[in-house]
């Protein structure tokens, strides 16, 4: 096993039980729903991939393809939470993105539904699940982040926004999918995406810490 990437998943998986129980703690009621189940996505890939290292059996592995690409809709889907409390406008309603989710997630699902799925085992890190159409997965995955991208540049004009906020969104944005195209380009640092997840959940970490600061000062 790769001792960096073996390190790399556990901290993600702590980082993710700490921003668990910081957004129970801390966020606003019309966001804690949502922020919990999308850290919760980021949760349960992590735990996959860890568990894909460490198997001995592979009889099993075919039951975690639902699981070990759920980076392509809940990096999407961080973004738009943190880019609604960028915003900071009361007047937009925080439950069009549990729309947006669900769509996201049904078409999700038809991918996963459609694909077949193939197993390699690597000396350095132990089984690794391919689907047959994973550059249509990696396509969806840049198209939203790409109108996600598009939008946050937009509201960069509007009144009352966290500004800096919205350019480290651009700026991780930008950095995810230019992971994106080189592993589709057939150039890999780890055996699946990672470093953009760690990315959007300090960002997440970010936000949570400013809703406790605002709860300290009242």
């Amino acid at each position: 096993m790769n001792f960096a990437y073996y390190l790399f998943l556990l901290l993600i998986i702590f980082l993710c039980i700490i921003l668990l129980k910081k957004n129970i703690q801390v966020s606003p009621k019309k966001i804690k729903i949502y922020v919990t189940i999308v850290i919760t996505l980021f949760l349960l890939r992590h735990i996959a991939l860890f568990i894909l290292c460490i198997l001995k059996n592979s009889t099993v592995i075919h039951y975690f393809k639902s699981i070990v690409f759920l980076n392509h809709i809940a990096v999407p889907l961080m973004i738009l939470a943190i880019t609604y409390v960028y915003l900071r406008s009361e007047s937009l309603k925080f439950s069009n993105n549990y729309i947006i989710a669900i769509i996201t997630l049904l078409i999700y699902g038809l991918i996963m539904y459609l694909s077949k799925a193939t197993v390699q085992v690597n000396t350095l890190y132990g089984f690794i699940l391919k689907i047959n159409i994973e550059t249509i997965m990696f396509l969806f995955s840049l198209i939203l982040l790409g109108i996600l991208l598009i939008l946050n540049v937009i509201i960069l004009d509007k009144p009352f926004i966290n500004k800096k906020g919205i350019w480290f969104i651009i700026l991780s944005i930008s950095i995810v999918m230019i992971e994106d195209i080189i592993i589709l380009g057939g150039i890999r640092i780890f055996p699946y995406p990672v470093i953009g997840d760690f990315i959007f959940l300090i960002i997440m970490s970010l936000v949570l810490n400013g809703f406790k600061k605002i709860r300290g000062d009242i």
